[in-house]
């Protein structure tokens, strides 16, 4: 097939997807899953609390953390294809992902200690608006090099679809107990010992666990034959690969409403329901213990119906989650809705990642390259492009409610954050169900166990 079909995606040739390599035989899916636990606590306890903490805590308005929220966004989407690139070409006796793991963790751990380590001449004014968005920029870099080389392991370290289902399950499950712990852990771990004390708590724990796994899992040896492409070469396949493209897409639109969900709990909870401090960890440990509980159902789905019936299914429930949080009125109504939320979210992420694995399959049959690192990277760019979704979505609450910041929130902050939670999740999840039907992957809706 040629990369400008848009027809079904092709089945990776004989012997490429369902006999592993000698190094991936040996990989152990329960310790790349126990890394993702590690990134996820990280990820959710910023992602979760980052713009708390900056405007309800410390006071910067909204529409300053808007402006962050847009400049954190660009960048994140522009270094991405290029860290992805870098990554793919990089040739060492240790891999090609494993040097920039070792080198980019240790900044990658001390700087988003320093988010939340705010010092006291820089907590008030247009000071406070600086050092978020400095520390954002140099925190995101960081983050980009561990983040886009662990994750453009997987395809690599698990060939086989029975393993790779296995390894989906187990990544995206421990995934999700580490946003659990990020989400609901980090309102109390704050309360009782402060912001700094629970970054540093976080940046040990996570700093454990990815050595644990960069040093377990093998890369395999011949990803590293093919010689090194330029950036025309390694990028002109990929653009040129339209399922990918259409996927994407979905992609993002999934990415911006578990965006929306991870940074307006803590205000719908606390504006909209009444609810006290302690809420958002109720409401987000029901997501993600659901969540956890369900990708192992969802990952025998895959085996069972395929890849698109499963993905299409995940999609209705997020839908009907996004209902759900629209007609609550007391807490113990968004924690059924949480429940809701919860399975939706364990089937969409076993299924983006297979869906995303197998696009990487397709590549290699077609060119005979892995190009891990510049599928993900693009991937993961247009879900960063879905921050400024999120940052135009905060300056809507301020034009159509007049919402400013924790000191001043406006008439009706109620609705504001009702608003943010169902009105713009439902409109995303319906279109992406729709423009999710016309994705083909007839080549993997029964597949052959490996």
């Amino acid at each position: 097939m040629s990369s400008e079909s848009s027809g079904p995606i092709a089945a990776p040739a004989p012997g490429q997807l369902d006999q592993p390599g000698s190094a991936a035989r040996y990989n152990s899916p329960v310790v790349y899953g126990v890394g993702f636990f590690g990134l996820s606590s990280i990820a959710q306890a910023l992602a979760g609390y980052f713009l708390f903490f900056y405007v309800d805590v410390l006071g910067l308005a909204v529409t300053l953390a808007a402006v962050v929220n847009i400049v954190y966004a660009i960048w994140d989407a522009v270094n991405d294809p290029l860290v992805g690139y870098l990554s793919d070409n990089t040739r060492s006796r240790w891999g090609r992902r494993r040097p920039w793991l070792l080198a980019g963790l240790p900044f990658y751990l001390f700087l988003f200690v320093l988010l939340y380590a705010v010092p006291g001449a820089f907590r008030q004014g247009n000071a406070l608006f600086w050092y978020a968005l400095i520390a954002i920029f140099l925190w995101e870099t960081a983050s980009t090099v561990v983040n886009t080389n662990y994750q453009a392991l997987f395809p690599e370290l698990f060939q086989g679809f029975k393993i790779r289902a296995r390894a989906s399950a187990y990544s995206q499950g421990l995934g999700s107990a580490g946003e659990l712990v990020g989400f609901a852990l980090t309102p109390i771990i704050y309360t009782a010992f402060g912001f700094e004390a629970m970054a540093v708590l976080f940046a040990v724990m996570a700093g454990i666990l990815l050595l644990i796994s960069i040093f377990r899992n093998s890369e395999d040896p011949g990803a590293q034959a093919a010689a090194p492409l330029n950036l025309r070469e390694a990028f002109g396949d990929v653009l040129r690969d339209r399922p990918f493209w259409h996927f994407t897409f979905v992609a993002t639109l999934l990415w911006f409403t578990t965006g929306l969900y991870t940074i307006g709990t803590a205000f719908y909870a606390r504006y909209t329901l009444g609810a006290g401090p302690t809420a958002p960890s109720l409401i987000f440990g029901t997501v993600f213990i659901i969540a956890i509980v369900s990708v192992t159902v969802w990952s025998r789905l895959v085996r069972r119906l395929g890849l698109k019936k499963t993905w299409l299914w995940a999609i209705g429930v997020m839908l009907l989650s996004a209902i759900a949080l629209g007609l609550a009125s007391d807490l113990s109504v968004a924690v059924v809705a949480s429940v809701i939320a919860g399975a939706g979210l364990g089937g969409v992420k076993v299924c983006r990642e297979m869906i995303l694995a197998t696009l990487v399959d397709r590549s290699l049959a077609r060119t005979g390259r892995r190009q891990e690192g510049v599928y993900y990277s693009l991937n993961r760019f247009f879900g960063r492009l879905s921050k400024l979704l999120e940052a135009l979505a905060l300056i809507l609450l301020g034009l159509l409610f007049g919402y400013v910041s924790g000191e001043d929130p406006g008439p009706n902050p109620a609705s504001a954050f009702r608003f943010l939670m169902s009105v713009l999740p439902f409109i995303c999840m319906a279109a992406a169900l729709l423009l999710a039907r016309t994705l083909r992957l007839e080549a993997y809706e029964n597949p052959a166990p490996a």
